[in-house]
């Protein structure tokens, strides 16, 4: 069987569309007031929910049903909106998903309480739920936020980046979520552990694989597409493989930063289609992982997941 762009486009439509009415429900008996709006807010933001269809797909994919699934794929989206309002605090942004950022709209305080919720709230709907699975699950979480947060810290103790450190901070910060929503969802599907360990590789690679488009996105895409301001990055000088590999040939950051937008697509051509290949690599070695696990509409779509990742356009 093999499954298309179109039909993945499909599931991650449905499937955020159900994680998205979930998620709403659970700000309702949050106090005071105004921290239950915040809360709400975040809640109902629209997104991708990559994370959590590779859950969810990773769950069907080792034999496991999709009702089971659903808990660990709130829980996951939970943390990376605790990801996405920790990382528009340190960049003082003022817009993303083309909506206004919790710390512009209500402050750092409230945006730091709203994250202590996000992060409760995924613990508890995990510990509420009758999988049986606590234990492994509180444990792939912990030690997914463990890798965000040492991420964030190497990326704000440096000013210049090797494309070593690229990679390192890449995989704590973007891959460490991919490959535990795809361990979660081989562990909820009862995946033997040959299958866990495939999954959580396949995780890992796809998430290197996304945030190397998103570091291409930055410098193509417009903010209309992108829903947050474009060449953030590079002007807060974020470390993304395009500009590494531009230094690398002596192109500085100061001078991109003097550049108008086009003699800056220009110059960072080469380098751009360079990283489109290094995606297209890290997808193809996420797909190399799935041979372990058996074949079937599962494995089809965490393939074409892999095709849809490095195709967008945001």
């Amino acid at each position: 069987m093999e499954s298309s762009l179109k039909d993945i486009e499909s599931v991650i439509e449905s499937r955020a569309a159900t994680i998205e009415r979930k998620l709403s429900t659970l700000a309702c008996v949050i106090e005071p007031p105004s921290l239950s709006e915040v809360v709400r807010y975040v809640l109902t933001q629209k997104g991708k929910r990559i994370r959590s269809t590779i859950l969810t797909l990773s769950c069907e994919a080792v034999g496991g049903t999709l009702d089971k699934a659903w808990v660990p794929a709130i829980a996951v989206e939970m943390l990376h909106n605790t990801s996405l309002i920790l990382d528009d605090i340190i960049d003082r942004s003022e817009v993303r998903r083309g909506k206004e950022t919790i710390n512009n709209r209500w402050g750092n305080e409230m945006a730091l309480i709203a994250c202590d919720v996000m992060l409760s709230l995924a613990i508890r709907e995990i510990t509420r739920s009758d999988m049986g699975l606590t234990r492994p699950m509180i444990g792939c979480v912990a030690e997914a936020m463990l890798k965000l947060a040492e991420g964030e810290a190497m990326e704000l103790e440096k000013h210049e980046f090797t494309l070593k450190d690229y990679y390192r901070i890449a995989d704590k910060k973007t891959a460490s979520l991919f490959s535990a929503s795809a361990e979660s969802g081989a562990i909820i599907g009862g995946g033997s552990g040959r299958q866990v360990e495939a999954l959580k590789r396949y995780g890992g690679s796809l998430g290197l694989a996304f945030q190397i488009k998103d570091d291409i996105l930055d410098f193509t895409s417009s903010v209309e597409e992108m829903g947050k301001p474009a060449l953030l990055d590079l002007k807060m000088n974020r470390p993304t493989l395009i500009m590494i590999l531009a230094g690398r040939d002596g192109l500085s950051r100061d001078r991109m930063l003097s550049m108008g937008r086009d003699e800056l697509r220009e110059a960072l051509r080469p380098y751009i289609s360079e990283a489109e290949g290094l995606a297209l690599k890290k997808a193809d070695e996420a797909k190399l992982s799935l041979k372990g696990i058996p074949e079937g509409l599962a494995r089809d779509r965490l393939e074409a997941l892999c095709e849809f990742v490095v195709a967008r356009n945001r």
